[in-house]
Parts: structure tokens; C-alpha cells; sequence
């Protein structure tokens, strides 16, 4: 999932989020019967008593287009919904990495998986390492991102200098690209381990 879409979530969902608890406040109050609601001629509906006013369920029977509209907004609710699926499944990562430096030279394509697979399996071996995870992103510029889980003896500094001297090197060198973008994001271990022997 990208930034954008991240950005577009929180401030849709905040929205509908508020919107749901206004409707909340507004049906717990009717349901109590509370004086400020009746005054906008809202009456608290009785045992037995249909839920939508006769005045709305008229004007529906003696207006055939009602429905129809009703059917429009739903269909372009589920369209909205259906958009807002589909943004999920769009991420900022990169499949293939084009290394072309000439075209008359021919192109140059590596698997973003391949390249990401060897150097988590390269920051794996570091001592203090427990695992580590790595994707090519694009947003907001081509970069890789490498994520390292540490064991709870690890010794940080020298982790983080391993990582940058031998894994981000390799990294590079693999590519042909010395100034390629690397982030390092380093993740506390969440199980307690023995260091070894």
C-alpha cells in the first residue's frame, strides 16, 4: 500500500468515522426522547409505530423516480467502494529493476524479488541479525528499503556499521549503482534469545 493511498484512507475513514457517530448521537438521543431533537418536529417513534415517517414513505409511493435515485446512489456508493478496494492493492514497490545504461548497448532488467532476496539473505548473516526483509519502492524516489530484525543481544552499533559497510556495498556493487538510495530500519526483537557460544 503507498503513502498516497495510506494519506487518502485515514482522512476517508476519519470522515465516515465522524459521519457514523453523529448518526449515533442523533439515534440515541431520538431514542431517549431528548427535548432539543424534538424541537426540529423529530418525535421518538412508539412500540409498534413504522421507523420512517408517513410523510417520506407518500412522497415515495406517489414518486416513481424516488427509487430510481435511490439505486443511482447506491450504485455509485458501490462504485466508490469498489475504487477504494482497488487502491489497496496498489503499493509503491517495484517488480523490475531496469539497470540500462545504454540502449544501443541492449537493456539490462532484474527481478526486484532477486535482488531483494539476496540482500535480506546477506543482512541475515550478521551477527545480532535474526531476520531481515527488503523491497524496492518507488514513492517518493527509487530506493530500497531494507528491514532488520535484531535478536535481544545484538549489539546495535555494530550491526548498524556490518549493514552499511558489507550489506548496503553489496547491495550497490550488485547493481552497478553507488548512490543508490538504501533505508535501514531497525526493528527491537520481540523474543528473548541466547547469544551463541
Amino acid at each position: 500500500m503507498s503513502a498516497r493511498v495510506n494519506g487518502a484512507n485515514r482522512a476517508a475513514l476519519a470522515l465516515l468515522g465522524l459521519l457514523l457517530l453523529l448518526a449515533g448521537v442523533a439515534g440515541l438521543a431520538l431514542s431517549v426522547g431528548i427535548r432539543s431533537v424534538r424541537s426540529y418536529q423529530l418525535s421518538t417513534p412508539r412500540p409498534g409505530q413504522p421507523l420512517i415517517p408517513k410523510q417520506l414513505s407518500s412522497f415515495a409511493a406517489a414518486n416513481t423516480w424516488f427509487w430510481w435515485a435511490v439505486a443511482a446512489a447506491a450504485l455509485l456508493l458501490a462504485l466508490l467502494g469498489l475504487r477504494w478496494l482497488l487502491a489497496q492493492l496498489r503499493t509503491d514497490r517495484i517488480s523490475r529493476f531496469d539497470l540500462t545504461a545504454n540502449q544501443q548497448d541492449g537493456s539490462t532488467v532484474v527481478h526486484a524479488g532477486a535482488l531483494t532476496d539476496a540482500v535480506a539473505a546477506d543482512a541475515a548473516t550478521i551477527p545480532g541479525v535474526d531476520n531481515a526483509s527488503a523491497q524496492l519502492i518507488s514513492h517518493p524516489t527509487r530506493r530500497l528499503v531494507l528491514a532488520v530484525n535484531l535478536t535481544d543481544y545484538a549489539d546495535i552499533a555494530q550491526v548498524r556499521d556490518q549493514l552499511e559497510s558489507l550489506t548496503v556495498a553489496h547491495a550497490r556493487q550488485a547493481v552497478d549503482q553507488p548512490d543508490l538510495p538504501i533505508d535501514i530500519r531497525l526493528r527491537p526483537a520481540t523474543t528473548t534469545r541466547r547469544a551463541p557460544n
